[in-house]
């Protein structure tokens, strides 16, 4: 019984920690670094543009699953990007909004990576997350003030 517990606490440790993201989306660091601004929200508009491209190039590209792997790697490096805003900025409305739309991608992801072989389906959700990419280009724009 000792053992089992030890075994399930070593699994539970090892998803809270911020070194687990590390493991599963090796590339996201690496496309946060090569993103960097001069400040958090010029880090996020970069990789906003990033994204977009990845994005389009998923729908119109010769490789799709390896333009989406490229996207879901990005919107990793996003979600980290996303604690490189101010703390006068991270308590405006329009980072709440930020933030919402941010987490709304998840799921559209999950539905892409899940469908990523038929591509009409892919399509739909393509257009899907590059609408949420425009809205977050908003969203940000009026937390940069």
């Amino acid at each position: 019984m000792h053992k089992y517990i030890s075994v399930v606490g070593l699994a539970v440790s090892l998803l809270v920690l911020p070194g687990c993201g590390a493991m599963m989306h090796p590339r996201a660091g690496e496309f946060l670094e090569q993103a960097k601004g001069s400040t958090g929200v010029e880090t996020l508009s970069n990789l906003l543009a990033r994204m977009e491209t990845s994005a389009k190039a998923a729908r119109t590209g010769q490789d799709p699953e390896a333009n989406l792997a490229t996207l879901h790697d990005q919107q990793h490096a996003f979600r980290m990007g996303l604690c490189g805003v101010t703390e006068a900025q991270a308590k405006t409305p329009a980072f709440a909004k930020l933030a919402t739309l941010t987490s709304e991608l998840r799921p559209i992801m999950h539905r892409l990576m899940h469908h990523r072989g038929d591509a009409a389906v892919r399509d739909v959700h393509l257009d899907l997350y590059l609408k949420r990419i425009g809205e977050l280009k908003e969203s940000l724009s009026a937390v940069k003030g």
